[in-house]
């Protein structure tokens, strides 16, 4: 369409040029001193336009010349984009095969050609870190954040992910910072609080539950959980069984009854010696939530009648008849009520199940309970000879 109008210009032009010819509009003289010049109107009106053209032309070939250098520099700029954008693409694809090498490889070659250098660094730093090249991995985050200091959350984010597994303290002194310069980064928050949890650090995650609660984004159950672990970090770590009691008594009773929670409760107990009540509370919570944690310290309890709890026990079979944990807690139960046949075949199908060196020791205080000294050297023969053999 452009190329049509145009020509159809270009027509109008020559008609209106060739009409002026024919017209004739008269002459044109001009002096100077001893020379004159004569011509017609239509002569002069082309010289112009002639004249024009050339100015026109000459014009733009000392604009084209003028630009030369930087028209070229923005082609060989663009050529290198090209590159690096090549490159990426390479590196990417031999990131999804698993070329880690040739990976980081392809991304380090013209990550400073491209517009978007950051991608390659951190890209090369986490190939370098599947190949456990620490120091090249970190080579490369310096180098990011040396040559995109804007985009320092997003290098400190990678770098936290990637120290997360070998150097846990180090990825949350990251992330610690982090969050204080950007206190409402849902993700920052996010994964702050995952290596929070990784450490046990209850003491933080208990002063940032309310920023949790209110800017992280996790779902409900999830800040639950944080909730609860929390809670049960607390009891593991309190100094005393007074400190951990007055823990306990400020919970409600859906808390108590969290397995997490009951779970470092019990152990506290039992080393404390304060059995009273406890296996009551174990019933309770496993009413509530099978926790096989609580079935393991049912069984350890010593306190009142252990045929009682023997019967509340079985009672559980029904609905976990392949939990080799609740037939060991069985089996000791069963050799607290001096039930000495029952106890051993709750021994053997929980050795049957899962072989585990506890429940060969179990078996052979038991028998050594009985008196029977023979038959308890012989599961101990048996536990080592188990525990000798090598893997299939």
């Amino acid at each position: 369409m452009k190329s049509l109008i145009k020509l159809s210009l270009v027509l109008i032009v020559t008609v209106l040029l060739t009409s002026l010819a024919l017209l004739n509009l008269g002459e044109v003289n001009l002096r100077w001193d001893i020379w004159q010049i004569e011509t017609s109107v239509t002569f002069v009106l082309a010289l112009l336009i002639v004249l024009f053209i050339l100015f026109y032309l000459i014009i733009r070939g000392w604009l084209w010349v003028f630009n030369l250098p930087a028209v070229w520099r923005n082609h060989r700029r663009i050529k290198r984009f090209q590159q690096a954008e090549n490159s990426l693409a390479r590196g990417l694809i031999a990131q999804e095969s698993a070329d880690w090498s040739q990976a980081e490889k392809q991304l380090i070659r013209t990550a400073k050609l491209s517009q978007n250098g950051v991608m390659h660094y951190l890209t090369a730093a986490k190939m370098a870190s599947m190949q456990q090249a620490d120091q090249r991995r970190d080579q490369y985050l310096r180098q990011a954040k040396l040559d995109y200091p804007e985009q320092g959350l997003t290098i400190g984010l990678v770098e936290a992910r990637l120290l997360t597994e070998k150097d846990p303290a180090l990825a949350a002194v990251i992330l610690a910072e982090l969050h204080k310069q950007n206190p409402k980064h849902k993700v920052v928050l996010q994964e702050y609080v995952g290596i929070l949890r990784q450490l046990k650090q209850w003491m933080r995650l208990r002063e940032l539950m309310p920023v949790i609660k209110k800017v992280s984004g996790l779902a409900r159950q999830d800040i639950a959980q944080i909730e609860t672990e929390v809670l049960a970090m607390q009891l593991a770590q309190a100094e005393s069984f007074s400190e951990v009691e007055n823990l306990w008594q400020a919970l409600n009773g859906k808390q108590k009854l969290y397995p997490q929670i009951m779970v470092e409760y019990v152990k506290a107990a039992m080393k404390a010696e304060q059995l009273n009540g406890l296996s009551e509370w174990i019933e309770k919570a496993l009413k509530a939530e099978w926790d096989e944690s609580l079935v393991y310290y049912y069984g350890r309890i010593q306190f009142g009648p252990a045929y009682d709890r023997l019967k509340k026990a079985q009672a559980w079979l029904k609905q976990h008849p392949q939990s080799a944990v609740l037939f060991l807690s069985l089996g000791r139960l069963a050799c607290q009520s001096q039930l000495w046949g029952q106890a051993h075949e709750y021994f053997k199908q929980s050795l049957k199940l899962q072989p585990e060196l506890e429940t060969f020791h179990a078996f052979a205080q038991c028998y050594e309970a009985e008196g029977e000294e023979r038959e308890a050297a012989l599961i101990y023969k048996q536990a080592m000879l188990a525990l000798d053999k090598p893997e299939s």
